[in-house]
């Protein structure tokens, strides 16, 4: 059976919806802001920085904060399922890893006629 890593334990008595957890993150970026000073590595300082652009290093570090509550907010729920309803079967696993494959060779598709569509004609 396939293991998940998770970094930490968590417990919600109650699991959050979806829209729930990206409600909290969007919040999270909404303010106030509180200015705080953090120590990096220079070689990790530039390379953040020269992908941080027009938006800013702090802007691009609370866009990577969010998004990692936003991943740590899904291992909660994960942990809350696998307490109520126990860890997925292999099987179960399987059809997850069926029904992916056909989402993501539709979405290749829908890509591939998209690019077809927008080039110019001759």
């Amino acid at each position: 059976m396939a293991q998940r890593m998770t970094p930490r334990k968590a417990s919600p008595e109650v699991a959050p919806s979806e829209s729930a957890i990206e409600d909290a993150i969007a919040n999270l970026l909404a303010g106030p802001f509180d200015k705080v000073s953090i120590t990096l590595p220079s070689a990790l300082r530039n390379k953040v920085a020269s992908r941080a652009d027009e938006r800013g290093l702090s802007a691009y570090v609370a866009e990577v904060l969010a998004r990692e509550e936003r991943r740590l907010a899904l291992i909660d729920f994960l942990d809350y399922m696998d307490e109520k309803y126990g860890p997925p079967t292999d099987e179960e696993l399987a059809r997850a890893d069926e029904r992916w494959e056909e989402m993501w060779e539709r979405h290749e598709a829908g890509n591939r006629s998209e690019a077809s569509s927008s080039m110019p004609q001759h």
